[in-house]
């Protein structure tokens, strides 16, 4: 309980919004240093209302579009979808919802090759992980086996693109912090939204 006061506490003295009662909130934690059970309770009814009042829904397909995300959104995605990485690398599918503080995308692991591996974004610097597009550590988390030899990178991408298919679309909410790097328009269109 101390917890959820301590958050909301904190949520109400950083409120700038224009409800009247989370006003008188503020007043009175500055003059007891807390609230009551049930004028915590009433703040956070309010502030979830303003925050779903605020957030937009949509169904904005995203082709082309490339999103890296910070590693806490990755672990969480890792443990909703029971894999045993955290992706970081992420093609979006569509945009489904934007806030003034996060955007919920659908994405799948990224099939895009690059200089970095798609699974934990590390630079890649022998021969065969930029072939692949992946280390050796990454691939065996993914479950697919590693190549010997320059002849098997073909067979590598397509056990790669079988996988990121057996993973399939995954939906996450990122908080605008959390996005590390966005290419596409549709970054240009949500920032002039909020």
């Amino acid at each position: 309980m101390t917890t959820t006061m301590t958050t909301t506490t904190e949520k109400v003295q950083n409120y700038t919004g224009t409800n009247t009662f989370i006003a008188k909130m503020k007043d009175t934690i500055t003059k007891y240093g807390k609230l009551t059970p049930n004028q915590d309770a009433a703040v956070v009814r309010i502030l979830e209302k303003e925050s779903n009042e605020r957030t937009i829904q949509m169904n904005w397909p995203t082709p082309g579009e490339t999103l890296i995300i910070g590693r806490k959104i990755g672990q969480q995605l890792k443990e909703t979808y029971g894999l045993e990485f955290n992706p970081m690398l992420i093609d979006i599918t569509r945009l489904l919802a934007v806030s003034p503080k996060a955007v919920k995308f659908v994405g799948k692991m990224t099939i895009k090759r690059g200089k970095i591996c798609t699974s934990c974004m590390k630079d890649l610097t022998d021969e065969f992980s930029m072939l692949t597009g992946m280390g050796k550590i990454c691939a065996k988390h993914m479950k697919i086996e590693y190549i010997k030899n320059k002849s098997e990178t073909e067979r590598f991408r397509e056990d790669y693109l079988k996988r990121v298919e057996e993973i399939g679309e995954m939906e996450f909410w990122v908080p605008k912090n959390q996005i590390r790097k966005w290419t596409g328009m549709t970054e240009k269109m949500v920032n002039s939204m909020m």
